[in-house]
């Protein structure tokens, strides 16, 4: 696999980019540390800044850590014929069991009616299962639907596993935006590539050509909680008709990922944190769109010629 940045996009005003989706001819981006839906046209460029929740924390340009809701991932969902963005909160502190939804087409703040959803009866069991966490905390950093299921990535820290937990769609839509019953979780587990002693970390998640896309990066962090220094960043697949070969956790399933170059074979050192993927030639060759949060209030959106050899 080979992953080259063809295009940059820098973003000074979009803060710790964390989510990205694909609606149309449009992106939405949201940040763990923002209150804001980001819009951008075809072409990457901001067109549009939309509240999705009180903006009073915002005032030094990022909401605090010990406040965030941490949105982490972000997808859009069909569900009665119905369409809307789901962005979660990513479950590794209490203020951070959240979710919003927000009906599409977003065009105004005055037309936005997010519905807040809390996430304690989803997350708690997640929290609490040894074999998804270990001795860490729960980080859901990635999400993607299907026709059929719903794909949850928490991310891997220190020792720990790559956990994928997958939920019906139906079930899933049902319980965040009826209040149904909390659905039950089937769970895979992988190993991903490492970089001096870090292994990879899933960040965000795609489902396209029958196959689960992820972003994943390498941080020299101690917790779910602190930044630390960013090595490097990959995107790879998963082909979701393998997912039985990842049940055992106590024998993960080991997936390849190209890490992601610069155009001089350099790699790169940002954070990758969600990806879509834009088009492909064929099976082998996919254009990529990939968002990163270099922790310092800022975004960069990479345009990546990724393809499978």
């Amino acid at each position: 696999m080979k992953a080259t940045i063809v295009k940059k996009v820098f973003y000074a005003d979009i803060p710790s980019a964390s989510g990205l989706e694909m609606v149309g001819d449009h992106y939405y981006i949201n940040g763990d540390d923002s209150p804001f839906l980001y819009q951008l046209d075809s072409k990457y460029k901001l067109v549009r800044r939309l509240a999705m929740f009180d903006t009073s924390s915002f005032v030094s340009g990022r909401i605090p850590k010990p406040v965030k809701p941490d949105l982490e991932s972000m997808a859009a969902l069909k569900y009665k014929g119905n369409d809307y963005l789901v962005a979660l909160g990513s479950g590794s502190a209490k203020p951070r069991n959240k979710a919003y939804i927000l009906p599409l087409p977003a065009v105004s703040d005055n037309a936005l009616q997010v519905k807040e959803v809390k996430l304690d009866e989803l997350y708690y069991p997640l929290q609490q299962n040894k074999q998804v966490v270990g001795e860490d905390v729960l980080n859901i950093e990635g999400m993607a639907f299907s026709n059929y299921k719903v794909y949850l990535m928490h991310r891997a820290l220190g020792a720990g596993l790559n956990v994928l937990i997958v939920y019906n769609i139906d079930e899933f839509a049902s319980f965040l935006i009826e209040g149904a019953a909390v659905p039950t979780p089937a769970f895979y587990f992988f190993t991903l590539p490492k970089l001096q002693q870090y292994q990879a970390g899933f960040s965000g998640a795609y489902v396209f050509d029958q196959k689960l896309f992820f972003s994943s990066s390498i941080e020299s962090a101690p917790n779910a909680i602190v930044d630390g220094e960013v090595l490097g960043s990959y995107v790879g697949y998963i082909p979701l008709k393998s997912l039985s070969d990842a049940t055992d956790p106590a024998s993960p399933a080991i997936i390849n990922a190209a890490l992601i170059t610069q155009t001089d074979g350099n790699v790169f050192k940002g954070k990758a944190e969600s990806l879509v993927v834009k088009s492909f030639s064929d099976k082998s060759k996919y254009k990529i769109v990939v968002v990163t949060d270099d922790d310092q209030g800022h975004s960069e959106l990479l345009e990546i010629d990724f393809t499978v050899e």
